[in-house]
Parts: structure tokens; sequence; C-alpha cells
């Protein structure tokens, strides 16, 4: 063997390295969405927050003809939300500001997805692991500006996240399709904050109680999906 094959077989590789990669870029679809979200709380969780809503995206890598993927999928979901009017210092009450206090859920989870990728109507399955992030944030906002003024943290938490659920695909064209889907999500033991839990301290300060369980939910979502 020559000192020169090395190389040699370097120059192959990359050649035919060059020559698929086009053919695998290819062969791999893209298939991204949007839609709205309805989150119905579960066991514990019911009992302290209401039915939330948010907005929800997702990215699926598949084989191209494959009825398996890889997705990739996050969302926004507020389940409760207080406003009042705070006065303003040095005004002497007649000015105020408004405070909005929102509770709310970011989630970014991935797993296998299964689908009919023909037909009228499309169905798929998927299931899903990932974080969710629970926080209380609150925003002062003065009328004017069309974003807060400042705003803060109250409380948050991080927990692990497991979901499975499934849906339909209907196509409108060769590239878009209305999604219908509905998902069981298991969020872990988590430390979070709703309506009502935030007082006042009566000495200009706050006082926070949480409370601790499982924050599971029944999530629907309908929405579009458009495939490159």
């Amino acid at each position: 063997m020559s000192r020169n094959d090395p190389p040699k077989r370097l120059l192959v590789i990359a050649l035919l390295a060059g020559l698929l990669a086009p053919s695998a870029a290819r062969a791999t679809d893209l298939v991204g969405g949007a839609a709205f979200l309805v989150g119905v709380p579960q066991g514990d969780f019911d009992r302290a927050v209401d039915t939330g809503y948010g907005l929800q995206a997702h990215a699926l890598l598949t084989p191209s003809g494959k009825p398996f993927g890889l997705r990739i999928e996050g969302s926004f979901l507020i389940y409760g939300s207080e406003t009042f009017v705070a006065p303003f210092a040095g005004t002497g009450g007649r000015v105020g500001l408004e405070v909005t206090t929102d509770n709310w859920i970011g989630s970014f989870a991935v797993g296998p997805e299964l689908a009919v990728r023909s037909g009228a109507i499309r169905p798929y399955a998927h299931a899903l692991v990932g974080l969710s992030y629970l926080a209380t944030t609150s925003d002062l906002r003065n009328g004017i500006e069309p974003f807060p003024v400042a705003s803060s943290t109250n409380f948050d938490d991080t927990t692990f996240r497991w979901s499975a659920g499934g849906g339909l695909n209907i196509p409108v064209s060769r590239s878009i399709a209305i999604d219908i889907g509905a998902a069981y999500v298991s969020n872990d033991h988590v430390s979070y904050l709703t309506e009502g839990d935030i007082h006042d301290d009566g000495h200009g300060g706050a006082v926070f109680t949480p409370r601790r369980s499982q924050a599971n939910l029944v999530q629907f979502t309908i929405g579009v999906t458009g495939r490159w």
C-alpha cells in the first residue's frame, strides 16, 4: 500500500459525499406549523387554575414519503391573569399605572411522529419529552407606550414533561394543510402561582404563596402546517 492511498481514499469519500448530499437533502421533507392552543387542566392542577389559552409551533423532519419523522414542538400558554391600577407616586392617587400579572407555561419537547402521508385526511400520532417552564410575571404599563415600562418575574420553576397525542392533517393545497390535534401533557411536580397567590404584605411589598403539584393538561390545537 503506497503512502498516497489514504489521501486518494479521502478524496473518493469526499466526492461521494458531495454527490450524495443533494439527494439526501431532497429526500428529507421539512414541515412547519402554528396553531391556537387550548389547555384544559387535569387533576390537582384543575383544582387550582382555569382553562388556559396560547399558541403552539412545531417543525417536523421526515424522510420523503416515509411514515415516520422527528417532531420538535414549542408552546406558550397563559392559565391565569390579573390586572389592577396602582397609583403613580407623587400624584396623590390622581394618576394610575396598570399592573398586569400573568401566570404562564412555556414548553419545549421533541420526539417521534408517525403519520399517513397521503390521502384527503391524514392522521398522525406522536410521543414527546422535554421541559416546561412555569412562571408568574408582572408588567407595568402607562397606557401610552405599546410595551411595558417595567417587568418583573415574580416566581418561576422548571420541570420535566412528556406528552402523547395525535391529530388530523387535512390538505387544502399541495403544501398547506389544516391541522387539528389533541394531546395529553404530563408536567412533573412543580411549584407555581395562580390568581390570588400574590398578596400585599401591608408594608409596600408582596407575599407569594406558591402551590406544588403536577401540572397536567389536555391540550387541543387548531392551525395550519406547511411543507417545504
